[in-house]
Order: C-alpha cells, then sequence, then structure tokens
C-alpha cells in the first residue's frame, strides 16, 4: 500500500527526479511533481488537466497516492492532460455509487478528442478498502455498475 512512509521509494522507482524534499519527472511533454515539504502533490494543471475538488492534491489521504500514481500511469502511456479531470462531480443528479447510494465523485475521468467520457477511474488503497469495494461489486456492482449507466 502507498503511503507517506514509501512514497518517496515508489517516486525514485517511477525514475522521478529528487532535488532536496522536491520530486519531479518530465514525460510526453507534461510534468508531475511531489513537494513533500508542503504536503503537496502536483499535477499539470497549467497544460490542462482539470481538479474539481482540491482535497485529492495533498498527503491527508493515502488514495491520494494511487491517484497520483494512476495519472503518472495514464501520462506515461501518452494521455494528454488536457483529457483528465480529478474528482469529478457530476452534474445534478449525482452518480448513484450502488443500489440506493447517494452518490458521489469519479476519482478520474479520461476524455477523448471530442471531450466524451473515455475511462473513469475508481481508484482504492490496497487492503480492507480495496476488499470491501470488491465484495460489494461482487454482490452488486457497486461503483462500477453506476458508473457504466452514466
Amino acid at each position: 500500500m502507498i503511503n507517506k512512509d514509501n512514497l518517496k521509494a515508489l517516486l525514485l522507482n517511477l525514475h522521478f527526479q529528487q532535488h532536496g524534499n522536491q520530486f519531479n519527472k518530465q514525460l510526453n511533454n507534461t510534468h508531475l511533481a511531489v513537494d513533500f515539504d508542503k504536503h503537496e502533490l502536483i499535477y499539470p494543471e497549467d497544460q490542462g488537466l482539470k481538479i474539481h475538488e482540491r482535497q485529492t492534491c495533498n498527503f491527508s489521504a493515502q488514495e491520494n497516492f494511487v491517484v497520483f500514481e494512476c495519472v503518472h500511469r495514464l501520462l506515461e502511456k501518452g494521455y494528454k492532460p488536457e483529457h483528465i479531470e480529478l474528482e469529478l462531480e457530476p452534474k445534478e443528479p449525482k452518480w448513484q455509487l450502488g443500489h440506493g447510494a447517494s452518490g458521489g465523485r469519479a476519482d478520474i475521468l479520461v476524455t477523448d478528442n471530442e471531450n466524451n467520457a473515455l475511462l473513469i477511474v475508481e481508484c482504492k488503497t490496497a487492503g480492507k478498502e480495496l476488499d470491501k469495494a470488491w465484495d460489494k461489486t461482487r454482490l452488486d456492482g457497486g461503483q462500477l455498475f453506476s458508473y457504466v449507466q452514466q
């Protein structure tokens, strides 16, 4: 599981360059960074990546590190920053997450060149959170089938 104690090792393994407590990586004409002094995860917003909720940009939740690694992998595969949105809150009514749930945000939305939804990525930390989500998916489809309906 990714946490703030092993994040530096992960970043080095992903070939980020360390400069003191800052880690940076250039990939496919874009950039990602992590600032350990400010506890910030820095995305290429200046190149069009949209962040709807800033809570995903800090060290407050382990899931934020999973989202960061996933965005890294998407950019590494060649997806453009302007086609990526984080913590997307749907237009009303909110997306239903499973049967009878109140709704919520998708962690990552990837769009195509015409701005149509291409991928919705729901990030989970390893262990209990992932196990619980997987059990819910097997039971009633959980978030997976709710997003498909949207």
